[in-house]
Formats: C-alpha cells, sequence, structure tokens
C-alpha cells in the first residue's frame, strides 16, 4: 500500500512502479504514460472503484474508459456523496502492521484532497471540451 498521507493524484514524474491508473484527456499526445496525465495507485483506485462504476455501466480498471460528458457529470456527483470515513476505515483495516498509526483524519484528508484536485481535473476536461479517458492497470 502506498503512503496515504501523501499526495494521492499524482504526475508521471513523482510514480514510483507501474500499478497506476492514469487520467488523460482526449487530446493527449501518447496512448499511455502521458506527462500531462494524472496517476492513481491502483491500490488507494480500488477503494473508489465504486465510484467510477457507479458514474459509467461498462467501467473496467482493466482498459480503456472513454466518459461521455454526461457520465463525467455522474462521476462528479458520485464523487461528491464519497463515503470518505467508510473508505478510511477499509484502509486502516487492511494497512499492514507498521501502517496502523496513520490517524484516521490523515487518510480521509488525503482523499479529500485526491477528489478536490479531480474534481478541478474533470471540470477543466468540460471546460476544454475534450473527452476523459481513463486507462485501468
Amino acid at each position: 500500500m502506498k503512503n496515504i498521507d501523501n499526495e494521492l493524484f499524482l504526475r508521471k514524474n513523482q510514480l514510483e512502479g507501474t500499478m497506476y491508473v492514469e487520467f488523460k484527456y482526449s487530446s493527449a499526445e501518447k496512448e499511455f504514460w502521458n506527462e500531462d496525465s494524472y496517476y492513481i495507485d491502483s491500490d488507494i483506485f480500488e477503494y473508489l472503484l465504486g465510484v467510477f462504476e457507479k458514474s459509467k455501466a461498462d467501467f473496467s480498471m482493466f482498459g480503456e474508459n472513454y466518459f461521455s460528458f454526461d457520465e463525467v457529470h455522474n462521476l462528479m456527483n458520485c464523487l461528491k456523496k464519497i463515503d470518505l470515513e467508510g473508505i478510511a476505515d477499509k484502509i486502516i483495516k487492511n494497512s499492514i502492521k507498521e501502517d496502523k498509526c496513520i490517524e484516521k483524519i490523515q487518510i480521509i484528508n488525503s482523499l479529500i484532497s485526491l477528489i478536490q484536485r479531480l474534481e478541478v481535473w474533470l471540470v477543466k476536461a468540460i471546460e476544454l471540451d475534450v473527452t476523459v479517458i481513463i486507462l485501468g492497470i
């Protein structure tokens, strides 16, 4: 599990390893691993997977997902209703022994930051009139 008290919506130069879900606009130059993309560690993303599945019926964590503008709006609405406390409890329950000292509030604050940055990114896609693509692992 990645350190939950750090930034969770990452740029390519912040990545360690290869198990990430990539968030990019349809205007991206490359197919995968774009410099302008954002990334979420797959371990963290699994806690958010249900939100993405609710907003896009055929969402796959293991492929390319093209979001229509309606689906982007659905995703933003689902993100507003996310149970941060429930996710924090799951993260604490599933963390390895030395991570037990992580405070719940720290986890919730990191998740809030992630969701806020993701929402800003989604709004920008609408403003730029580009399709959102989420590439699973």
